[in-house]
Order: C-alpha cells, then sequence, then structure tokens
C-alpha cells in the first residue's frame, strides 16, 4: 500500500515537471517567434528608408554599437533559413535572435563578421548546409552576399575562427553535435567570403547570353533590342532564363538575381534590382504562375514578371511591360 501511494506521487511529479518543461520551452519558442517578427517589422521599415546616395560599399561601421541593436537579417535561400541578428551573444540575445560577435567585423566591412545561434533553434538548418551556398545579409545600410567556402569542427576555445583575414569574411558559429543533448562539447563553424554581384559557381565562365553588369547592376549602353522587347497591343514583354546563383538584366535598369530553387516545389528565391532607385523587391519562395507586380520610378510603368518554369539549376519566366 505505501509502496504503490509512493509510486503515484513519484509519477505525479514527474508529470508535473513535464508539463512544467513543455511549458517553458513553449514559451521560450512563442518570444522568439514574437520577437523576430517585430524585428522583421522594423528592419523592413529601416530599409524603405534607405539613402538612395548610399551604396553597399559606402555603408560605415559606426563607432559603438549598444548591445541588443538590431544588426540587419541574415538569410541562407537553399536552407530555408532566415533570422534577425542583433549585437550580442549573450543568452538573452540567442535566446530570440541570432547575434553579432562583438569586437568582429560588421556585415560589408573588412575583417571577419561573427555570427553566433543556438543549434537547436535559429541555426538548426546548418547541420546541412554545403560548401558554395549563398548567405545572404540585409542591413539597414546596404545588402550583402557571401558564399561558403568551408565548415569545420573546433573546440570553443579555439578563438582563431574569428581572426580577421585579407578579404572581407563572415564566419557562423553554433554548438555541435546539433543533436547532443546537454552542454555541448564541440563549435561547427561556417566560413564564407564576401562577393561582387553577380555570385558565379566557381570554375564557371559567364554566358555570351547575358550581358556584363557594372557596380550598379546596369548593363553599359542600351540593350533594350537583345532582351528580347518587342511592343505587342501596347504591351512589351521580354522572356528570360537566370541560372542559379546568376544575374540577368531583364529591361534597362532592372536586374534579377535567383539565389535558390527548389524544383520539386516548383518555387524560387532571389531579388530584383532597380538600380535606379537602388531599391531591392525581395522574392521569397515564388511558385510559379505566382506574378509579381512593381513600378520603377524612371518611366512609373507597371510590371509584372512572372516565373513559368523552375529547374535544378535555373529559373524560366518573363517581364511584361505596359505603355
Amino acid at each position: 500500500m505505501k509502496t504503490s501511494k509512493a509510486r503515484r506521487w513519484t509519477e505525479g511529479i514527474l508529470l508535473l515537471a513535464g508539463l512544467i518543461a513543455v511549458g517553458i520551452w513553449g514559451w521560450s519558442h512563442a518570444r522568439m517567434a514574437v520577437f523576430q517578427n517585430r524585428a522583421n517589422q522594423v528592419l523592413d521599415h529601416e530599409i524603405s528608408r534607405r539613402s538612395a546616395s548610399v551604396s553597399p560599399r559606402q555603408a560605415q561601421a559606426p563607432l559603438h554599437i549598444q548591445n541588443g541593436a538590431l544588426i540587419g537579417r541574415l538569410a541562407i535561400p537553399r536552407l530555408h533559413m532566415r533570422a534577425v541578428v542583433r549585437e550580442g551573444a549573450g543568452q538573452d540575445t540567442l535566446d530570440v535572435a541570432l547575434g553579432h560577435i562583438p569586437g568582429t567585423a560588421l556585415p560589408g566591412q573588412p575583417g571577419n563578421a561573427g555570427i553566433a545561434g543556438h543549434r537547436d533553434t535559429l541555426f538548426r538548418g546548418l547541420r546541412h548546409i554545403e560548401k558554395n551556398d549563398l548567405i545572404e545579409f540585409q542591413t539597414p545600410a546596404a545588402n550583402y552576399d557571401y558564399q561558403v567556402e568551408s565548415t569545420s569542427i573546433v573546440k570553443p576555445d579555439d578563438v582563431a575562427v574569428l581572426h580577421a583575414s585579407q578579404r572581407p569574411e563572415m564566419t557562423l558559429v553554433t554548438c555541435y553535435p546539433f543533436y547532443y543533448v546537454g552542454s555541448a562539447p564541440d563549435r561547427f563553424i561556417v566560413k564564407a567570403r564576401l562577393v561582387d554581384p553577380p555570385v558565379s559557381p566557381p570554375g564557371s565562365q559567364p554566358s555570351h547570353a547575358e550581358p556584363s553588369h557594372n557596380r550598379e547592376g546596369v548593363a553599359p549602353g542600351d540593350r533594350s533590342a537583345s532582351h528580347g522587347w518587342t511592343p505587342v497591343h501596347a504591351v512589351q514583354k521580354a522572356n528570360f532564363q537566370v541560372n542559379t546563383l546568376h544575374s540577368r538584366e531583364l529591361a534597362p535598369g532592372i536586374v534579377l538575381r535567383v539565389a535558390w530553387t527548389d524544383p520539386a516545389r516548383r518555387r524560387a528565391s532571389g531579388w530584383l534590382w532597380i538600380a535606379r532607385e537602388r531599391r531591392t523587391i525581395w522574392l521569397w519562395n515564388k511558385t510559379v504562375h505566382e506574378p509579381v507586380f512593381f513600378r520603377a520610378s524612371a518611366d512609373s510603368r507597371q510590371r509584372e514578371l512572372l516565373i513559368t518554369s523552375v529547374t535544378k539549376n535555373s529559373v524560366s519566366g518573363y517581364l511584361s511591360s505596359m505603355q
């Protein structure tokens, strides 16, 4: 009788402890989701107010960044990862966001930008990262692209991975092993180098069908005829095919960049760059036949971008414009 009563008490205590643990886990994830949503709204608002006279290479790092300040947004399109980054690498920061490691360079600046995150939340997808994957970093001032060069596993006290090199780079840091229970003994490191658009896979040669671009993403000279622009009942329409990790000027001053494709789900991600306005229109998980409408201030025409086909290595579609 006493044994049975003690067992019931033990079972009750264990059940209560389990419910408390589940509640804490649920609260932490809800808190992180709320913070990410609000921070994304703030960042989108700041990006919309960018000065048209500031180019990515002109953005300067502030002399001092307050702990917890909003740094930007990191995305790895192929892994469907996207998270806001705050200043600091303490527990209060990493519970709700990725953290910019104090003392390291800011994204886009000379040096090594260190970004830390928890392996079981925002950096969970890093276990699937591969060489040449694209890492996008969006700040209130500019957008930067990094390409993964290597991964490694080091001890927590190996701070050499954050040392600056001769080229601007980014280092992602999370605990390892990914499925370890408790405090993980090692660190998983991702090294990536800053690249200038367009990003091309190593060893590939630019296609003759794709024009060369200057630093603003605009092909020199007027090449509207070479892009297939022909008026049809007051509608101009240009067909395109853009390879993954490549850019192409679809119309004068309008450049499409393809960052990632998912042929199984017929989706793709990337962005449109409106050169004259220095404006980026982000394309996140766009499905086939899902139109994107926009206007460019140069002529105020309404334009429609439509992706009609997605393969492993490219997307196809057309850009139309009403005269």
